[in-house]
């Protein structure tokens, strides 16, 4: 029983991400958006449209560790937790992308944010403009 509940703890961030009784179904059958044919960034998008922000959250998640290299879900969990007024995960996610995308026009927008949420983090405070 402690397994099948460490298990099902895993499956959240945390105990508050289940919002009704069939959030802990839906996260428990999850199917990767690309193994339903689907683009994983147009499912966090609608998702995100829905205000379903931690539902967008986990498959821009689930994409982002099968595909590293995906950089637009990379940016859109960005504003994922923005919107989630995460500034931990924000903060740190922008620094492991500073260096693909500090010549690149979306990083100017990524500082401007990012100091709306951590305004002392000095990532931030390098791109002024």
């Amino acid at each position: 029983m402690l397994r099948l509940l460490a298990d099902v703890a895993k499956a959240f961030d945390t105990v508050a991400d289940i919002a009704h009784p069939g959030e802990l179904m839906h996260q428990l059958r999850f199917v990767p958006p690309r193994q339903r044919g689907i683009d994983p960034v147009g499912e966090a998008e609608v998702y995100l449209t829905y205000q379903r922000y931690k539902r967008a959250r986990q498959v821009l998640r689930h994409t982002i560790r099968t595909e590293p290299d995906n950089l637009p879900a990379h940016i859109l969990l960005l504003h994922t937790y923005f919107l989630l007024e995460s500034s931990h995960d924000y903060c740190q996610l922008a620094a492991t992308l500073q260096a693909k995308l500090a010549h690149r026009p979306e990083w100017a927008h990524i500082c401007h944010v990012g100091r709306s949420l951590a305004p002392d983090y000095p990532l931030f405070q390098q791109h002024t403009h």
